[in-house]
C-alpha cells in the first residue's frame, strides 16, 4: 500500500528547502525521499548497500565521504544536496550533538 505518490510528494514540497541534520539513519530516509520524487519506487538492494557514493540519484556531495577520509571521530561531517527548478533538500552529517 502506499502512501504518497511521487506527485503528492513534489507538491508537497514544492518551493520547499528542506534541510535534515542527523546520521545514517537520517541520511537512508534522505536517499528514499530522492529517489521517491524522482519516481514511485524506492531504492534497489544495490543502491541500499552503497556508502560514500560521488552521487546518489543526481544528489551532489560537497564534503565528506571518499572526498576526504571516511573516518568515524567527532570531527567528520558530510554535506549534500539535491536540487531541481522548485525542490531543495539537503543533509548536514552529524555524529555528536552537543547541549
Amino acid at each position: 500500500m502506499k502512501l504518497f505518490s511521487s506527485a503528492d510528494v513534489r507538491r508537497l514540497l514544492h518551493n520547499k528547502y528542506v534541510a535534515v541534520l542527523g546520521d545514517s539513519i537520517q541520511r537512508s530516509v534522505i536517499k528514499d525521499l530522492v529517489k521517491i520524487m524522482q519516481n514511485d519506487w524506492f531504492r534497489t538492494e544495490n543502491q541500499l548497500k552503497g556508502k560514500g557514493e560521488m552521487s546518489f540519484a543526481n544528489d551532489t556531495r560537497h564534503v565528506g565521504g571518499s572526498l576526504g577520509e571516511m573516518q568515524k571521530c567527532i570531527t567528520y561531517c558530510k554535506v549534500r544536496h539535491y536540487r531541481t527548478d522548485h525542490h531543495l533538500v539537503w543533509f548536514y552529517f552529524l555524529t555528536r550533538v552537543s547541549s
